[in-house]
């Protein structure tokens, strides 16, 4: 019994090690195109737009007058989809160092002092545990059930 405990051990430890290389092999270079990309941009641009002429934030990327999700991509983006309340989902490519990863930009309307209203984006990556690490500006929060 005490030889199946060890391999049973063993492999726990495996996979903790090979999860935590797995994280480590993050590409923050292919990370910082994505959060940089023109595409991206143009998708927040629409987002805004929308939200800035509209009560209601738009829900799907049509609303927010940017082409289909499958059409913005790059060599790090597998898809952008707007969802709703105007949540930006970035589908990224395994370039990135992650299998299936995924970063929201949740936007939200602010008035600065002089009373001009503009969109400001809050980054998060739902599975991405270590994003803030090559992505500062993005934080984890793990995906609710």
């Amino acid at each position: 019994m005490k030889t199946r405990n060890k391999l049973l051990a063993g492999m726990a430890l495996g996979a903790l090690l090979a999860s935590g290389s797995a994280l480590a092999a993050l590409n923050g270079n292919e990370i910082r195109l994505a959060l940089t990309s023109l595409r991206l941009a143009l998708v927040k641009i629409g987002v805004a737009n929308a939200m800035l002429s509209n009560p209601v934030p738009p829900a799907n990327n049509a609303e927010a007058h940017v082409a289909a999700a499958n059409k913005l991509i790059s060599t790090e983006i597998s898809a952008i989809l707007v969802s709703k309340g105007g949540v930006i989902n970035v589908y990224l490519t395994p370039m990135v160092g992650v299998t299936n990863g995924i970063l929201q930009l949740v936007p939200k309307i602010v008035t600065d002092a002089q009373g001009k209203r503009g969109v400001q984006y809050t980054c998060y990556s739902p599975n991405i545990p270590d994003i803030a690490t090559v992505a500062p500006e993005c934080t984890y929060h793990a995906a609710q059930p």
